[in-house]
């Protein structure tokens, strides 16, 4: 039922950054090709055209953008991961081995891949995180009619 313990939380880390630099390059990517279409994009006679597709630029554009400082944000996170000392409770960039599976706290993107493992990440603000910060392994906690018991943190 459980796997084996991920090489270490650095090779999870370094995953999850790799995800977030390729999302960064797509998004990038993407502005710049809004901005060669809004290059493209001229004023003619039929107003109204002109302003609706501009809009729907300057829209993708506001969207891209915010996924980009989403993205910049997570980063920055894992910044953070990758310079903290290992932990005997859970916190901001701990691995965790549960009953649930492994757990990387810190920045949420879903489940990762590392050496042929599952590791789901979470953010510390997210209710699962909360309910886990300050755990150590032992501790058992009820989570949605189950119950989750914490076998390591590191």
């Amino acid at each position: 039922m459980f796997q084996d313990m991920p090489t270490d939380k650095s090779r999870v880390v370094a995953q999850c950054r790799a995800i977030l630099l390729a999302r960064q390059t797509d998004y990038r990517r993407e502005l710049a090709s809004l901005d060669e279409a809004s290059a493209r994009e001229t004023k003619s006679s039929a107003g109204d055209k002109y302003e609706t597709a501009r809009e729907m630029i300057a829209q993708s554009r506001r969207l891209l953008e915010g996924n980009l400082a989403v993205v910049d944000a997570t980063l920055a996170t894992l910044e953070r991961i990758s310079a903290a000392a290992p932990q005997a409770r859970c916190g901001m960039g701990s691995l965790l081995e549960t009953s649930q599976g492994w757990l990387l706290v810190g920045a949420s993107l879903g489940e990762v891949e590392v050496d042929g493992m599952t590791i789901r990440t979470l953010s510390l603000a997210s209710p699962l995180g909360q309910a886990l910060k300050g755990r150590e392994a032992g501790n058992r906690l009820p989570w949605r009619g189950e119950e989750i018991l914490v076998l390591s943190v590191c």
